[in-house]
C-alpha cells in the first residue's frame, strides 16, 4: 500500500467523476447512444454507430425495497436494513494466486492488510491475495503516469481520468484486455453481479465499439446541492420557490454577527453550478436544429453570472470562501456557516451521518433548483458513473478470473459480500442496533476507508441508518432532479480541437467569470473573453462536433 508524504491539490470528487462519464451519457435519459470514442487522427468531429451489444440486464433478486427504483434511474430504498441478506458468490474467485489493483481514495489511509481484520475476511472470501496500491486523489495523475511510463499495469486499474491517456483508444487496443467476447449480451450472465449493472452504464465503457471498462455506477445526475432545512427554520424562511425568492432567503438567511451566511462557496465558484441549474444554462451544449450553441454563449448562462455577481455584492456567500478547497467546504457546511452548498448527489448520505453527529437538530436535504420568474430549471446528466476500472491484458483464463474478482465487488446491497464490503465483520467492525442495521465501532471506521468500492461498483442503493427519513427525502428528491435533466448533445462524440486545447480555452474564459463574480472584472470582460474563446478555437470545436452530430447514427 503506496502512502505519499505530501497530498497535493487535485482532483476532487466531482471533476473526477465528470472526467469519467465524459466519454458517454445520452442513454440516460432516452437519448440514442453512439460509440463513445474512435481511433485519433480525424481532420473533424468523429461518432459512428456502434454494433456492440452491451451485456443483458438481469436485476438482483434480493430483499424487498421499501421503496422501489423507478425506470427514469431513482434507485430502491430501505429504510432498515434488510434481514434475509443474499450470497451471491458462493465460490472464490480465486485459486490461492493473487490479485493487484491500483486505484484511489478520498477518505484517510486503512489499516494495512495485517492489521485489518475487513481486508483479511476479503481475501478468505476470494481464495487469495488482494494487493492493493492506494494512491490519494490528489497524487493520482502523478503515480498513474509513472505506471505508463514503466509499462508496469497492474491486474486493475482505475482509469481516473481518460485524458490522463495519450490516444486512449490505441492505448487500450495495445495495453487492456477487451471484455466484449466475455460480457456481451447474455454472456455476463456468468457474472450476476456485473449483470445488475443496467446497459445505461456499460455504455460509457465502450470505446471503439468495445467494452474496455468494469463500471462504478451512480444515479443519472450529480445533482445541485444540499441545503440544512434548520437554518431556514430557524430563520422563519420557507423554501424559495423563485430565483427572486432565492436572493430573499439567502438576505435573510445572512448573519455575520453569528457567524452564518446564506452559501458556502470554494474554489473555482463552486456555488455557481447551483446557479447555472437554477436559470436553466445548458449541459456543456444546446443543439439547435443542429447548430451548437455552448452554454457560456446562452441568455442564461449570462442571466446566471449577473444573478451569482448580485448574490456576491448582497454579501450572502462566506466571506473568503471562494478561496477554500473542497474539504473545507464541506466541512464549512456541516458546521453550520451557510445554508446552501453545491456537492455532488453522492455526498448525501455523508453530510448526513456526519451532520446528525454534530447535532441531532441538523437536517441536510437535496437542493432542487427552482428557476426566475418565467424561467426554467434544469440539472444535467453528469453522474452515470463514477469511472471505470481497465484489466490488463490477458489469457482467458486470467480474465475469467478477474472477471470473477470484479463480480465479488460488485455484489449489490442486500447481499452477504456487500454487507462485508460496506461494514466489516460483525462483532470486530460493527454491531446491530434494535432494528438490525448495522452500526460500524470506531475500528470499523478505520478499517472500512479501503477504497474497494473503487475497483467495480453495485448500482446505487437509498439507505441511512443514521436518518431513516434521509431514504424518503432522497427517493422524493433525486425524482425530481432527474425529471429536470438536459442532456449534452455532444457527449459521445469526438473533437480534436477540444480534446487537444479545449481545456486552456475553458480554463482561461473561466479565470475572466470567476473575476467578474469576485467584482474584480466588468460584465463586459467576460462578453470580450466569449468572443477571444470562440476565435481562439471555440468556433472550431463547435464545427467539429457538429459534423460529428451530423453524421452520426443511432444505435
Amino acid at each position: 500500500m503506496t502512502t505519499p508524504t505530501s497530498r497535493p491539490a487535485g482532483l476532487s470528487r466531482r471533476s473526477f467523476l465528470r472526467s469519467a462519464v465524459g466519454v458517454a451519457a445520452m442513454s440516460a435519459i432516452g437519448v440514442p447512444t453512439l460509440a463513445a470514442c474512435s481511433s485519433g487522427g480525424a481532420a473533424g468531429g468523429t461518432a459512428r454507430a456502434s454494433s456492440l451489444t452491451l451485456p443483458t440486464y438481469v436485476a438482483f433478486a434480493g430483499p424487498k425495497p421499501d421503496l422501489p427504483g423507478t425506470a427514469d434511474g431513482v434507485p430502491p430504498g430501505y429504510r432498515v436494513y434488510p434481514k434475509d441478506l443474499v450470497t451471491t458468490v458462493e465460490k472464490p474467485p480465486l485459486s490461492g494466486g493473487k490479485v493487484s489493483v491500483m486505484t484511489n481514495i478520498f477518505d484517510p489511509l486503512p489499516p494495512s492488510k495485517d492489521k485489518n481484520s475487513a481486508w483479511q475476511e476479503v481475501e478468505r472470501k476470494l481464495g487469495g491475495s488482494l494487493d492493493l496500491t492506494i494512491v490519494p486523489a490528489s497524487d493520482w495523475e502523478t503515480k498513474f503516469q509513472t505506471v505508463l511510463a514503466a509499462n508496469e499495469l497492474p491486474d486493475l486499474t482505475l482509469l481516473a481520468d481518460p485524458a490522463a491517456v495519450n490516444n486512449l483508444p490505441a492505448f487500450l487496443a495495445a495495453k487492456c484486455a477487451d471484455l466484449t467476447p466475455y460480457l456481451s449480451g447474455d454472456k455476463v450472465k456468468e457474472y450476476p453481479n456485473l449483470a445488475n449493472v443496467p446497459a445505461i452504464v456499460w455504455q460509457a465503457c465502450v470505446v471503439d465499439d468495445k467494452l474496455y471498462g468494469l463500471p462504478i455506477p451512480r444515479s443519472i445526475t450529480g445533482g445541485s446541492g444540499f441545503y440544512n432545512q434548520r437554518h431556514l427554520d430557524e430563520a422563519g424562511v420557507g423554501y424559495p420557490t423563485s430565483a427572486e425568492e432565492f436572493l430573499a432567503a439567502c438576505k435573510a438567511l445572512t448573519k455575520p454577527q453569528q457567524g452564518r451566511w446564506a452559501i458556502v462557496n470554494s474554489k473555482g465558484n463552486t456555488f455557481f453550478t447551483m446557479i447555472q441549474h437554477m436559470f436553466g444554462v445548458p449541459n456543456g451544449w444546446r443543439s439547435d436544429g443542429g447548430k451548437l450553441v455552448r452554454s457560456f454563449e446562452t441568455e442564461q448562462y449570462k442571466a446566471a453570472l449577473e444573478f451569482a455577481v448580485q448574490l456576491v455584492k448582497a454579501g450572502v456567500v462566506v466571506p473568503g470562501s471562494d478561496g477554500i478547497d473542497s474539504q473545507a467546504r464541506k466541512n464549512a457546511f456541516k458546521a453550520g456557516k451557510g445554508a446552501f452548498v453545491y456537492d455532488g448527489f453522492p455526498a448525501y448520505p455523508d453530510y448526513v451521518k456526519d451532520m446528525h453527529r454534530l447535532d441531532a437538530k441538523n437536517d441536510p436535504r437535496a437542493f432542487v433548483p427552482i428557476a426566475p420568474a418565467g424561467g426554467k430549471a434544469v440539472t444535467w446528466s453528469d453522474n452515470i458513473l463514477f469511472a471505470y476500472t481497465l484489466m490488463k491484458k490477458a489469457d482467458e483464463a486470467r480474465v475469467k478470473e478477474l472477471l470473477g474478482v470484479a463480480n465479488f465487488f460488485a455484489a449489490p446491497f442486500g447481499s452477504t459480500e456487500n454487507l462485508l464490503l460496506s461494514y466489516g465483520v460483525e462483532g470486530v467492525d460493527f454491531t446491530r442496533d434494535a432494528n438490525g442495521n448495522p452500526k460500524q465501532n470506531a475500528k470499523g471506521e478505520a478499517e472500512l476507508t479501503v477504497p474497494w468500492k473503487y475497483i467495480a461498483g453495485p448500482p446505487q442503493t437509498l439507505f441511512n441508518a443514521d436518518d431513516p427519513t434521509y431514504v424518503d427525502k432522497a427517493h422524493a428528491d433525486l425524482g425530481k432532479l432527474i425529471a429536470l435533466v438536459v442532456e449534452d448533445p455532444t457527449a459521445n462524440l469526438i473533437s480534436p480541437t477540444d480534446d487537444k486545447s479545449g481545456g486552456d480555452l475553458g480554463q482561461a474564459l473561466t479565470d475572466v467569470r470567476n473575476d467578474v463574480i469576485a467584482g474584480r472584472k466588468p460584465m463586459t470582460a467576460f462578453d470580450a473573453a466569449v468572443k477571444k474563446w470562440a476565435k481562439d478555437g471555440g468556433d472550431k470545436i463547435r464545427g467539429e462536433f457538429e459534423q460529428a452530430l451530423g453524421g452520426a447514427s443511432p444505435r
